[in-house]
């Protein structure tokens, strides 16, 4: 009997129907992770680490269900609206490279819209329904021109909701974006980022023909600097 890898390492998160806990496994593996990275970032010295930590806001685009085949007579399924919320960490490696992290909670409307067959009235039912994400990201950030900068990197994710009305979300995805950022005296900061992620890219689940949610918009966060 073949037995699908990632099924057996992954099982407690894919078939998870409790969100308190999915929300729980990640912030424990965030803060590890941010733990381990203030370990290995502290000199000799015991100088402790320092970076950025703030708040972010996702919204302002559009996402959509894409899948590589329709499925004939199959109900039809959109994106409609979206945001997300996060708690982010930026490490500075110089003054070109920073490491970014974090962990985020989005919320997607869906729209499902019932197929219409030629001897059938042409109003099709549709119905919304709400899909919950729960991801890490690590991406890195490229600064240039003072002010700018691009961004890019992998999402960690886990389908957080107890019904979605599309396949499974939990698994590998990305995010590619392009930013802007402003940093007062005080020690906060500003940035406005225009992104792309697509979500799933390497699903946890072995469908066939895997629905994956695509999505852009603009970011913003509110950054301060530890000292």
């Amino acid at each position: 009997m073949n037995v699908n890898p990632l099924r057996a390492v992954l099982p407690p998160f894919e078939r998870s129907s409790d969100p308190r806990r999915v929300v729980s496994a990640f912030l424990i593996s965030f803060f590890i992770f941010v733990a381990s990275l203030s370990s290995y970032a502290q000199k000799n010295e015991g100088e402790p680490l320092k970076g950025q930590i703030g708040i972010t806001f996702s919204s302002f685009g559009e996402n959509d269900v894409v899948r590589s085949h329709e499925l004939i007579g199959s109900a039809s399924k959109s994106g409609d609206s979206f945001y997300t919320i996060g708690i982010n960490y930026l490490y500075k490696l110089n003054n070109t490279f920073d490491v970014e992290t974090g962990i985020e909670y989005s919320n997607h409307k869906i729209i499902v819209k019932s197929m219409v067959f030629p001897d059938m009235d042409t109003y099709s039912p549709h119905y919304s329904a709400n899909l919950s994400l729960v991801n890490i990201r690590i991406t890195l950030r490229v600064n240039f021109l003072k002010y700018f900068f691009l961004n890019g990197g992998l999402l960690f994710e886990l389908d957080a909701g107890t019904s979605s009305p599309i396949d499974g979300q939990t698994g590998i995805g990305s995010v590619l974006g392009l930013g802007i950022k402003y940093d007062f005296k005080s020690g906060f900061s500003v940035f406005a980022n225009p992104y792309i992620k697509a979500h799933s890219l390497i699903p946890f689940s072995s469908n066939d023909n895997h629905q994956r949610l695509m999505e852009s918009g603009f970011r913003f966060g509110l950054m301060y600097a530890l000292k």
